[in-house]
């Protein structure tokens, strides 16, 4: 499961692995539902104009919020096969989560790597990376760990640095997406285990940059 929120819609938008993109309201109720054209998608995120998916093999396509095709397939970098997670950083660049190895790159509009860590490499070691976002207040960014790995949120900053690791089997199993609702403080898990979508106030253990990034625009409706 990969999540993303969008303040456009004001909603969450969730991929399963399927061919289908469902968007629900930020308090779970279904809002639209859409083929993206794609066998499976395993990794989304917001962009200015829509979303970007990709299958989590290395392909990568663009969509409009009401599932029209934007672009071509097309490879986002060389280096990306099993893409986990996703996110749309405020310069442009994206984040992307890997669990195979465990990694966690920041990756230019171009394909070029900015950033390659490894979460073998963190204490404690972060295993089964699968989904991504980032505050942009805080400006730290946050992993979800599964069940092959703690089961925990990782927060982190932007230079890898671990700041706080959150156990989250005592609210579902086997956690695969996260995004946040910048604007409430409101951070959404999603879980493999029942389909289940935890919502949790969002508080950052310490603030790592000097001037937030751009959050995006308010929520749009309520």
């Amino acid at each position: 499961m990969s999540i993303a929120y969008d303040a456009l819609v004001c909603g969450i938008w969730v991929a399963n692995e399927s061919n289908e993109i469902v968007l629900l309201s930020t308090f779970g109720k279904e809002l639209r539902r859409f083929d993206t054209g794609m066998s499976s998608v395993r990794s989304l995120t917001v962009e200015e104009n829509g979303l970007l998916i990709a299958n989590g093999w290395g392909e990568f396509r663009r969509v409009a919020r009401d599932g029209r095709a934007i672009d071509a397939p097309f490879r986002l970098s060389e280096t990306l096969f099993d893409t986990e997670g996703l996110h749309r950083d405020a310069d442009g660049s994206f984040l992307v989560v890997e669990d195979d190895p465990s990694r966690l790159l920041r990756v230019a509009p171009d394909g070029s790597v900015l950033m390659e860590l490894f979460g073998d490499n963190f204490t404690p070691p972060m295993i089964e990376p699968q989904g991504v976002t980032r505050d942009p207040y805080s400006g730290n960014i946050l992993v979800v760990d599964d069940n092959e790995g703690l089961n925990s949120l990782f927060e982190l900053a932007p230079d890898g640095r671990v700041l706080s690791v959150s156990p989250l089997s005592g609210y579902g199993r086997d956690a695969e997406g996260v995004a946040l609702q910048p604007e409430t403080g409101t951070l959404y898990v999603g879980f493999d285990s029942g389909a289940a979508l935890a919502i949790f106030d969002w508080m950052p253990t310490e603030i790592t940059i000097d001037t937030p990034l751009e959050r995006g625009p308010d929520c749009a409706y309520s």
